[in-house]
């Protein structure tokens, strides 16, 4: 056998081979929008699993409660370097007064009533507009008529009465 016989049988042989074997056709379309829904439902995990792993790495204190009643109010207080400030608690902002005109406004994002040492104090989480977030403990005295913060206990405020 020459050169080009043993080619011919050799191109014979992969003819059956292939005859003995057939490839399935498929539409090249329907092999991309395979691939393609695939890819778009692995993205569509990813996208719902960071936002699952977002909310949990974000989420608020939980135990929250509303403002109480007996702080909302205006308070004032008579220590000398504190006459001339005001501290107003509503149900949804803190407000400090820091003299003359000039305040300072927290939105309050909830309340915990924590007790120790049977001393009932209440833990106000708050947050600025940048959204930084902070966090003061006061403590209600004297049946109610006033309070003061904890990290502060020789400045008492007293409710301003109208």
């Amino acid at each position: 056998m020459n050169e080009e016989e043993e080619e011919e049988e050799e191109y014979r042989r992969v003819v059956e081979v292939v005859a003995a074997h057939p490839v399935e056709e498929k539409d090249l379309a329907d092999v991309w929008k395979g691939r393609v829904r695939k890819i778009l439902m692995a993205v569509a995990v990813a996208i719902i699993l960071f936002g699952l792993g977002w909310a949990w790495m974000t989420r608020e204190d939980t135990g929250l409660k509303s403002v109480p009643p007996s702080l909302i109010g205006l308070w004032t207080s008579s220590h000398p370097e504190y006459s001339d400030r005001t501290l107003v608690l509503k149900s949804d902002s803190i407000t400090f007064g820091l003299g003359g005109t000039k305040s300072v406004r927290y939105s309050i994002i909830g309340v915990i009533e924590e007790e120790e040492d049977r001393v009932t104090y209440f833990v106000i989480h708050f947050s600025g507009e940048d959204g930084a977030k902070f966090r003061r403990e006061i403590v209600l005295a004297d049946g109610g008529k006033s309070l003061f913060f904890r990290s502060q206990p020789d400045v008492v405020w007293t409710k301003f009465k109208l």
